[in-house]
């Protein structure tokens, strides 16, 4: 293949024929062919330059391919939002007017449908979670924190839970829970009971309580419906928190470690009534007898440097929970929100949890449908989302019962007060 010739050889071309050099002779000395000579020559002439002017006209995706099989690939996009490009051409291949023709692949298939911003995959939005003020007083906030799979000497592992004020810097209560050999995560039960443990020891509820994102206590991204906890706490008018990032729960996590040294270290040989004994008595003097390094302390204990830590912000009597659960709160709270859910191939939603399905019809396979709680039927009413307003379903709401998220038996009126059931492990 010959090298391209440059701008300067091809002046030299017109230049040498304008003195008299045929194109032959042109082409022989500087090893071209002699077409190549009398087109560069002729530019020159006309005015047009020596520069190249070749540009190859972008063919674009599919372009080797009949406009048919283009415009196929378009019309059951549009008829099928949500075929991928190997349904596609399963479905090219059996079109009669497609037949004989060449088709292409998967791949070239989902590039040239990827060209367009409406038949790409939108990116998960990510949940914007409640960004947490500070807390000004005691008992406003309680932070939760736990310390999964602490083996003990027996083989036994047990689950260390710590619950904090960060303006009293007081420890609230710390537990521990057996978990068998095998380490395992946290349930939902156990940070309920020792939440209720708190409530009795300090006779006092919280305004919010934090956690981080564990699984039992957060229902997942992808399901946005509040969890049977976050909705317990409402029902009590305690506002769930979630951590965006682990320094959100600093003086937890550093009280979690105190703990941990103070009580744990040293005594993997105690069973774990023994170790929660030890727990109890700390406890007790980090709150009343040993000096804090807490900023507002001065080096005085929680208690002492905050003796509004012993008054009853928000009283509670640990027998009479069903009392102070209020499931307007809960019904208020959920009539808050909005959810939007695609309805499976047998008309049903999914809707906190797969426990609670809930039947709108088949006829509404496969399209979005939006959700809402209507708190004065207690009913949960779906529309489609082009026309909100127009409701298509009311079906009762599952599982939101005050037994459903108190996990307590409902007792009838007169018969007076019925005692919590908590783990023996918090006796």
């Amino acid at each position: 293949m010959r090298k391209q010739t440059t701008a300067q050889q091809r002046r030299w071309f017109y230049e040498l024929h304008q003195n008299g050099a045929t194109y032959q002779e042109i082409a022989d000395y500087f090893g071209v062919s002699r077409g190549c000579t009398r087109y560069w020559c002729r530019c020159q002439r006309d005015g047009k330059g020596c520069g190249t002017r070749f540009h190859r006209k972008a063919a674009g995706l599919l372009s080797r391919f009949n406009p048919k099989v283009r415009y196929c690939i378009l019309r059951l996009r549009l008829e099928h939002p949500r075929w991928g490009p190997n349904r596609i051409l399963v479905k090219l291949k059996k079109r009669p007017s497609l037949r004989g023709l060449k088709l292409p692949s998967e791949a070239s298939i989902g590039r040239y449908l990827h060209q367009w911003r409406r038949f790409r995959r939108q990116p998960k939005k990510k949940p914007v979670r409640q960004r947490c003020q500070q807390p000004t007083v005691v008992h406003q906030r309680w932070q939760v924190d736990f310390k999964v799979g602490i083996r003990l000497e027996s083989g036994l592992r047990v689950n260390l839970h710590t619950v904090r004020d960060p303006v009293g810097a007081a420890y609230i209560g710390d537990f521990v829970f057996p978990t068998g050999k095998r380490q395992r995560r946290v349930k939902m039960e156990e940070v309920r009971a020792i939440l209720r443990r708190c409530f009795a020891r300090w006779g006092t509820l919280p305004d919010e309580v934090q956690t981080d994102g564990e699984p039992v206590l957060v229902s997942p991204h992808k399901d946005s419906f509040p969890s049977t906890f976050t909705l317990w706490l409402r029902g009590l008018g305690i506002e769930h928190l979630v951590i965006q990032n682990v320094t959100s729960n600093a003086e937890v996590e550093r009280c979690h470690r105190t703990v941990n040294d103070y009580a744990v270290v040293g005594n993997e040989g105690k069973t774990p009534e023994q170790l929660q004994h030890l727990l109890d008595q700390s406890t007790y003097e980090l709150n009343f007898e040993l000096p804090s390094r807490a900023k507002d302390c001065a080096g005085r204990p929680p208690v002492v440097a905050h003796p509004e830590l012993l008054q009853l912000r928000r009283p509670f009597h640990p027998q009479r929970e069903l009392a102070a659960f209020d499931l307007k709160r809960v019904d208020a709270y959920l009539a808050t929100l909005t959810w939007r859910r695609v309805v499976d191939k047998n008309g049903v939603v999914s809707l906190g949890g797969k426990r609670c399905r809930y039947s709108v019809g088949r006829t509404y396979a496969g399209r979005e449908v939006n959700v809402r709680f209507d708190p004065a039927g207690r009913y949960f009413a779906f529309s489609q989302v082009n026309d909100p307003d127009n409701v298509i379903k009311r079906l009762p709401a599952k599982n939101l019962d005050v037994s459903d998220l108190t996990g307590l038996g409902t007792w009838p009126a007169g018969l007076g007060s019925q005692q919590l059931p908590l783990p023996l492990s918090l006796d």
